[in-house]
């Protein structure tokens, strides 16, 4: 088998219906009106992206396994980093180390392998040691909670592609204008949060795993050569736009994961957040706004 995601692959194929399981009829009568279809790839960068089949004419996402392992890898680290930064806040710790233990090593270092095989090759196999997709995990695995981030991540990442093809943005070539990248998030947002209460519990999974989404667009923007292959919004502002339109419950658990993986990924950068603010949402707005204006005069 060619990557441990493949098991994965009728999950993914099913995030949109599955993530979202009230709006899984209409997600059929889209899927079915326009005849889109899925197709697996191997290609370097993260290109996930709806093109139209030469044969046929009809729409199909593309889904390259490497993309797809980067996600999982990144969904993994999230989980692990903001579980082990919290622990040591509670400990009283006034300094963090990202690789401090063996939990976190092991995490970097499926997030590193599967970073150099996305601006690689595409094609290299999975280490043979370390955290891995599993069709089926503990209920203490942090794998089985990384594959859950993943399949809500995957899910808006799919609606988001799926946006293009129901709002008839042209499908000639696959880079959008950024008005239509913009309706395109605010339509598979709206898909996964829109119909949930501010105290429903899926909403704070659904919107903790497209929060790991638009972070993990970020993460790909941090250096100079971005891995993506496609043209869309900066990053910074999708994440703004993402957490803005849905508060989720009163502890703040999205901005907080925010601020903490974006800690890391601009810990290089010269950039940080100034964690003296009153509250997380605050915190997450000025290091936003640092990013931004730092990404602007560079």
């Amino acid at each position: 088998m060619r990557s441990p995601i493949c098991l994965l692959e009728p999950q993914i194929a099913g995030a949109p219906f599955n993530v979202a399981p009230e709006k899984a009829n209409l997600c059929a009568q889209i899927r079915d009106h326009h005849k889109i279809d899925f197709v697996v790839v191997d290609e370097p960068k993260f290109g996930v992206r709806v093109r139209l089949r030469e044969d046929s004419g009809n729409p199909e996402i593309v889904l390259p396994l490497a993309s797809l392992e980067y996600l999982w890898a990144f969904s993994h680290h999230c989980w692990v980093m903001t579980q082990e930064y919290a622990a040591a806040q509670r400990a009283g710790q006034s300094q963090f180390d990202c690789i401090g233990n063996n939990r976190l090593r092991e995490s970097a270092h499926i997030l590193q392998w599967a970073k150099s095989n996305l601006i690689g090759s595409g094609k290299e196999q999975w280490p043979r040691s370390g955290p891995r997709p599993k069709q089926e995990s503990h209920s203490d695995d942090d794998s089985r909670v990384a594959t859950e981030l993943f399949l809500c991540a995957i899910a808006w990442i799919l609606c988001h592609e799926i946006a293009h093809v129901e709002l008839q943005h042209p499908l000639i070539n696959t880079s959008f204008s950024e008005q239509e990248e913009q309706a395109a998030d605010k339509f598979a947002t709206e898909w996964l949060l829109g119909d949930l209460s501010k105290c429903d519990p899926k909403l704070k999974k659904r919107a903790l795993g497209l929060t790991v989404a638009v972070l993990c667009l970020q993460s790909l923007e941090v250096d100079t050569s971005s891995c993506l292959r496609n043209t869309h919004p900066a990053a910074h502002d999708r994440i703004f736009n993402s957490t803005s339109t849905y508060p989720v419950g009163d502890d703040e658990v999205v901005e907080a994961t925010c601020t903490v993986v974006l800690q890391y990924l601009f810990h290089h950068n010269e950039i940080s957040a100034n964690v003296e603010g009153s509250t997380f949402s605050e915190i997450l707005g000025d290091f936003l706004f640092d990013i931004s204006r730092a990404k602007s005069s560079s």
